[in-house]
C-alpha cells in the first residue's frame, strides 16, 4: 500500500492490494484463494465508484438539465414551465444523498418529458427523444462498474 492520505477510496484500494498480494497467495484452499482475489476486485470497483461519485452525479444532473431545457420548447404547459424550472436549477449540495435525490427528481421529469415527446410525431420531437435515449445510455455506461488501477 502506498502512503497516500487516508480516504475511503485509498483505504479500499489498500485492502484490495492486501487481499490480492498478501492474503490470496498465502491461501492453499483452491476455493478460498480465488474468493479472496474476487473480494479484492470488488473492493477496487467500490473504491473507484467512491472516488467518482460526486463528479458523476454533478455531470449527470447538468446533462439532464440541458436536455430538459431543450425539451421544454417542445411540450405544452404546465410541463414546459416545470422543465424550464428544472433546467435553470442547481444542485442543492454535494453530499451523495442530496445529489441522488436531485438526480431522481430530474430523471422523473426527463421520463415525463420523454413520454410527451413520444406522443408528438414532429421531427423535432423525435430528434429530442433520440437525444434523451442517448443521454440515458451514456449515463448508464458511465455508472457501470469498472476496474482501473
Amino acid at each position: 500500500m502506498t502512503s497516500k492520505s487516508l480516504s475511503i477510496d485509498n483505504a479500499l484500494h489498500g485492502l484490495d492490494e492486501f487481499l490480492r498480494d498478501k492474503i490470496a497467495p498465502a491461501i492453499a484452499d483452491p476455493y478460498v484463494a480465488p474468493m479472496a482475489r474476487l473480494s479484492g476486485l470488488l473492493l477496487r470497483i467500490c473504491a473507484n465508484s467512491v472516488d467518482d461519485a460526486t463528479e458523476l452525479r454533478v455531470d449527470e444532473n447538468a446533462a439532464i438539465r440541458e436536455v430538459l431545457g431543450q425539451a421544454a420548447a417542445l411540450v405544452s404547459e404546465p410541463l414546459a414551465a416545470q422543465l424550464q424550472g428544472a433546467a435553470a436549477s442547481a444542485d442543492p449540495g454535494l453530499k451523495i444523498s442530496v445529489l441522488d435525490e436531485e438526480n431522481q427528481r430530474l430523471r422523473i421529469l426527463l421520463v415525463t418529458a420523454q413520454c410527451e415527446l413520444e406522443k408528438d410525431t414532429s421531427a423535432a420531437a423525435k430528434a429530442r427523444d433520440r437525444t434523451i435515449w442517448r443521454l440515458l445510455e451514456s449515463i448508464e455506461a458511465k455508472r457501470a462498474p469498472r476496474e482501473r488501477p
